[in-house]
């Protein structure tokens, strides 16, 4: 659905002064200019690294738990027994 146009009464004012000078402006008075316009490309080793970058991310959204191997898991008891303890003590 498209908008109306806004009444004339509607838009916004401009000073007597800056009207003036828009409807004096020449478009040919303007100073022509050489337009540079600077493009520097990325360096093999950037893009290198990018591609790197997506293929380690695309292994992890595409990561089947499927493949996985299962494993037992054996738990250990890092502290020392009683008798370890005693011995210590009476050292």
């Amino acid at each position: 659905m498209a908008c109306p146009a806004p009444a004339l009464k509607d838009l916004p004012r401009v000073a007597g002064d800056f009207k003036s000078e828009l409807e004096g402006f020449k478009p040919g008075s303007l100073k022509n200019t050489d337009t540079q316009e600077k493009m520097v490309l990325p360096s093999a080793e950037v893009i290198e690294q990018e591609k790197g970058q997506q293929k380690l991310i695309s292994g992890i959204e595409n990561f089947d738990p499927a493949k996985l191997k299962h494993t037992e898991t054996c738990e250990k008891n890092p502290l020392p027994s009683k008798e370890t303890i005693e011995q210590e003590k009476s050292s």
